[in-house]
C-alpha cells in the first residue's frame, strides 16, 4: 500500500462484492461514469470475496475495473483492507455493489473533500424507510449514544458510500472490524481522533438480493466498538458506565437477596458480578492499550511502500 505522503493525488475506489452477479456490471459502470467526470485520476478495484457466481467474470467483463479474489468468504472490512492495499491515489472511496447508492452523487462527497474534509460521507437521509423494524428502533439509538460518547455530531456511522484520505487507514487500518462493522469503527476512529468529517445528503434504494449482514453478530461487534471508542476517547464515562451497571445488575439484586435473608446467595452473587466486571474493565483497558500503541507506531514510523499493481 503506498503511503499518502508518496501517493499521486486521485481517486481510489473500492467496491466488495459478495454473490453481486446481478448488479456489479451497472455499478461498475456507474462507477466509472460518475468517475470520469470529476476530471481527477481515478481506479476501480472491485474484490470478489469468495463469490461462487459470476460475479469476478462480469467485474472483469467491463474492462474497468481490476480484480482482487479472496479463495474464501473473508468479510466485507477484510475485502475493503484487501482492495485499498492494492490502490495508489491519496483519496479512497468505497461503494456498495447491491445498487442501493446513488453513485452520481460522487461530486458532492468530492466537493467536501476539495473543502478540506478528511472524510466525507454519504448520509442516507431516508434509510429509515428500508430499514425493518430493529433497526429503525435501534439506528437513532447507536447515533445519539455515540454522540455523546465523542462529543461529536454524526449522522450515518455506517454508510457504504464515502471518501477519506489515505493517511486515515495508515493510522487506523489493523484496528478496523473485518465485518460490516468496517464502516462503523472508521467513523468512530477518524472522529475521535479529531479529523474533520462531512456528509452530503443522498437517496438510499431498497437493496437487489438478500442482504449479507448477520444482525445478531454484527450487533455484539458494534457493541464492543462503542465500548471501545468510549475507553479510548473518553475513559472517566467508560468506567462511570460501568459503575452504573454494577450498580443496578450486581448490588442491586445482592441487596434483594440479602433483604430476603439468603445471605449466602447475597454473597457470592456480589463476589462473582464484581470478578466480572473486574475482569471485563481489565479486557478493555488490555485492548485499548494494544490501540494504543499501534496507533503511536503509525503516527511515528514511516509506512512501508510498495508499489501499486
Amino acid at each position: 500500500m503506498t503511503s499518502e505522503g508518496q501517493a499521486p493525488h486521485g481517486i481510489s475506489f473500492v467496491v466488495p462484492a459478495y454473490n453481486e452477479e446481478g448488479t456489479i456490471e451497472s455499478t461498475v459502470e456507474r462507477l466509472h461514469l460518475a468517475l470520469a467526470k470529476t476530471g481527477l485520476p481515478f481506479e476501480i478495484v472491485v474484490v470478489d470475496d469468495g463469490s461462487v457466481d459470476a460475479t469476478a467474470k462480469r467485474a472483469s467483463a467491463t474492462g474497468k475495473a481490476a480484480v482482487i479474489r479472496h479463495p474464501l468468504n473473508a468479510g466485507y472490512g477484510r475485502s475493503l483492507k484487501s482492495g485499498i492495499a492494492a490502490t495508489r491515489y491519496d483519496w479512497i472511496g468505497i461503494v456498495d455493489s447491491d445498487g442501493t447508492y446513488p453513485i452520481e452523487s460522487l461530486p458532492d462527497l468530492v466537493g467536501l473533500m476539495n473543502d478540506g474534509f478528511d472524510m466525507a460521507i454519504g448520509f442516507r437521509a431516508n434509510v429509515a424507510k428500508t430499514d425493518n423494524w430493529l433497526k429503525r428502533l435501534l439506528r437513532p439509538v447507536l447515533i445519539a449514544v455515540l454522540n455523546v460518547v465523542l462529543g461529536a455530531s454524526i449522522k450515518d456511522p455506517n454508510s457504504g458510500f464515502r471518501l477519506f484520505r489515505r493517511r486515515l487507514i495508515d493510522l487506523f487500518g489493523p484496528f478496523l472490524c473485518n465485518q460490516f462493522s468496517f464502516t462503523t469503527s472508521l467513523t468512530i476512529f477518524t472522529m475521535g481522533h479529531g479529523n474533520f468529517v462531512g456528509y452530503a445528503p443522498i437517496a438510499y434504494s431498497e437493496r437487489t438480493g438478500r442482504s449479507k449482514v448477520r444482525h445478531f453478530r454484527d450487533s455484539l461487534r458494534m457493541f464492543q466498538l462503542i465500548l471501545e471508542g468510549i475507553t479510548f476517547y473518553n475513559p472517566l464515562k467508560f468506567y462511570l458506565i460501568l459503575a452504573f451497571l454494577l450498580f443496578v445488575t450486581v448490588a442491586l439484586p445482592s441487596i434483594g437477596l440479602y433483604a430476603l435473608g439468603l445471605s449466602f446467595a447475597a454473597l457470592g452473587y456480589l463476589v462473582f458480578g464484581c470478578t466480572c466486571a473486574a475482569l471485563g474493565g481489565m479486557g478493555m483497558l488490555g485492548d485499548i492499550n494494544r490501540i494504543a500503541a499501534g496507533l503511536k507506531a503509525a503516527e511515528t514510523v514511516p509506512p512501508r511502500i510498495t508499489a501499486a499493481k
